[in-house]
């Protein structure tokens, strides 16, 4: 009996070493798939042709979603690629074409599907020049596409629509607004898709903003109620000021049909971005010319669910240190209020900068905003997505080492804006040639997943896309 006993224990046991060498020559296997150099790094796309303008969202589960422009049929298409947490490429190798139609088809968006896929949308010049259109397509957790081969008409009106932005609506479809020029004139349309890719507003789409003077560059946020907030550039007296305004779930306007003020200050306001307050408003950052039109600073506002601005009267100062300070990106600090950053040449060079302000309007950091990077040569191009623990984590452009050539480095704030990785930042990717235009998303735990266009190839006419993974202690 023993004996038996005995000879069941070790083959029990030999079966349980095998099962766990099997887990973990399959996991270092997987891990293999992320570079540990910042000269290697993982391979996205290295089709024939140029591949840029990426676009990334998590996938749910600590992996990605990126999609992106891609000349590899000499007219541009929409392509796109999973990767999972460990950087294994889960579609097809260079990707799943979104679109082939004839023309080009750029200016991708990308939102999650609530289940593991994405909705994409882009500008769309199948119907010629002088009538691009917008189109959209979802794509599930597999890399099969959902709706009509090469996409669906979210708009085919007469003459130019364009720049189109994304959010969700909370229940795998989408809200989608872009600029319209069916009268001549750039005004602001949206149309909501349902995840069966049915529109569900007026075709064509419903006026967000017609007013007199050019609306543009317009940016969404979700309004978690199942609408969403726009934001944009507005030229109803000259200058360029910041409107805003907010859409039910059903398309209706909410606030004044002509759009709120966020900021009529003296001088162009322009570039702004927007990020949810998380109580049915949002938080929005521009560029600000009110100090002088060779004075660009930076300047936040909040607004609230009913179309009330909730600090100083066109806004708080982030930054207005000499020099010009350009380009802010933003994201919630997860109390509330959020994190902006932006290009800042107070030194002469563009440095990076960041600020974090407050719900109540209140600045966290020191006057001006915090350095990011300051390094020699040049650090521009800057991209930043919250690390879910009140800090960000940022990436940019950085021609620090060869001022030929950028790279691209990373950084991780925390709420106080103390960097807990290596000062200056990290090493992301430092191949030959350029690697710029750095997007990412948030792992889930700290870290993130870090994409951008690459020529680190022999042929230095085209770009590829490459990827890494930065875990939260900046390895």
């Amino acid at each position: 009996m023993n004996t038996t006993l005995r000879t069941m224990s070790r083959s029990i046991l030999i079966s349980l070493i095998g099962v766990f060498l099997c887990v973990f020559v399959y996991q270092q296997m997987s891990v293999a798939a992320w570079s540990s150099h910042s000269q290697e790094n993982t391979a996205i796309c290295t089709a024939s042709g140029q591949q840029s303008s990426p676009q990334i969202i998590d996938d749910g589960v600590g992996g990605a979603i990126i999609a992106w422009e891609d000349a590899r049929d000499i007219h541009f298409d929409i392509y796109v690629q999973r990767i999972d947490a460990q950087g294994n490429a889960l579609w097809q190798k260079d990707g799943v074409p979104v679109c082939a139609a004839p023309e080009n088809q750029k200016r991708p968006r990308m939102v999650s599907d609530g289940d593991g896929g994405a909705i994409i949308v882009w500008h769309d010049m199948r119907s010629g020049i002088g009538n691009y259109d917008v189109y959209a397509q979802r794509i599930d957790a597999k890399g099969n596409t959902l709706w009509m081969k090469d996409g669906i008409p979210v708009c085919s009106e007469v003459k130019d629509q364009d720049s189109p932005c994304i959010t969700s609506d909370g229940v795998g479809g989408a809200i989608i607004v872009w600029e319209d020029f069916r009268t001549n004139y750039a005004d602001l349309y949206g149309q909501r898709i349902n995840k069966n890719g049915e529109t569900l507003w007026a075709k064509n789409g419903v006026l967000v903003c017609g007013v007199s003077g050019a609306q543009n560059a317009p940016e969404i946020v979700s309004d978690g109620t199942g609408g969403a907030i726009v934001v944009w550039q507005d030229f109803r007296r000259n200058y360029a000021d910041i409107y805003a305004q907010r859409l039910d779930a059903s398309g209706t306007m909410l606030w004044d049909k002509f759009g709120i003020a966020v900021c009529t200050a003296q001088g162009h306001e322009s570039f702004a971005v927007a990020v949810s307050n998380g109580a049915e408003g949002a938080i929005i950052t521009w560029v600000d010319t009110r100090n002088g039109t060779n004075n660009n600073d930076i300047f936040a506002q909040q607004i609230d669910g009913n179309g009330a601005v909730q600090w100083l009267l066109n806004g708080i100062p982030l930054c207005t240190a000499p020099g010009n300070q350009n380009y802010p990106v933003i994201t919630t600090d997860g109390a509330g209020g959020a994190i902006s950053a932006w290009w800042d040449m107070r030194s002469g060079d563009f440095n990076i900068f960041a600020q974090r302000i407050d719900i109540s309007g209140c600045v966290q950091w020191e006057d001006n905003g915090t350095a990011i990077c300051i390094e020699s040569g040049i650090q521009n191009r800057v991209s930043i997505v919250s690390d879910n623990n009140c800090g960000a984590i940022l990436a940019w452009n950085d021609n620090r080492g060869f001022p030929a050539d950028f790279d691209v480095y990373a950084q991780r704030i925390d709420r106080k804006g103390m960097p807990l990785w290596k000062k200056n930042g990290v090493a992301i990717s430092t191949a030959s040639d350029t690697q710029c235009f750095p997007v990412l998303v948030g792992d889930g735990t700290g870290g993130a997943i870090i994409t951008w266009q690459d020529g680190r190839q022999k042929d230095k006419n085209y770009w590829d896309l490459y990827a890494q993974k930065i875990n939260n202690d900046g390895l």
